[in-house]
């Protein structure tokens, strides 16, 4: 492994794919917002092969968003090659959750040979320095984005948040 193969680049192109990934998470609030949720994520392939998916509930629990594009993935080309890239509107999901599906995010994301996340927020309940994690995480510095990514995020993180002020 190379320092290169963790570096992120062409910002300006991941920066318009967080675009559309957030154009999905409003047409699922549209289309079903008891179906769908507020996170959307997408695997990148070094071909610029692109497939996005938005996290779904399911009769087991919630389907975070990035293992439905990682799943998504597999389905159209099979294994997610080295190089690839994972983006997400929201930073991955490192502690445990009883309503989600499978391992946590970071951990599903550390069995892949990806070792980048660009993500439009970072999460501030999740550790995103801590555990066994195999990638890099970058935030995106555009502002706007950040913004709205966020507010997608505050749907559940306030009230996530607000419960751990109480307790503490």
């Amino acid at each position: 492994m190379k320092i290169s193969d963790f570096q992120i680049r062409n910002h300006n192109k991941l920066d318009k794919i967080l675009v559309r990934l957030c154009e999905m998470v409003v047409q699922g609030q549209q289309q079903d917002p008891a179906e769908y949720g507020m996170v959307a994520a997408a695997v990148l392939d070094p071909d610029n092969n692109c497939v996005a998916a938005l996290n779904y509930r399911n009769g087991q629990g919630d389907v975070h968003g990035e293992r439905a594009a990682i799943d998504a993935y597999h389905d159209r080309f099979g294994e997610i090659p080295e190089g690839s890239i994972i983006l997400t509107t929201c930073s991955p999901c490192t502690e445990p959750m009883p309503d989600r599906v499978g391992a946590s995010c970071r951990d599903l994301i550390s069995s892949t040979p990806v070792h980048k996340v660009y993500a439009g927020y970072r999460d501030p309940s999740q550790q995103t320095e801590a555990g066994d994690k195999t990638y890099h995480l970058e935030i995106t510095r555009n502002k706007k984005i950040q913004a709205l990514c966020q507010a997608f995020a505050d749907t559940w993180l306030k009230n996530e948040l607000d419960e751990v002020a109480t307790v503490d």
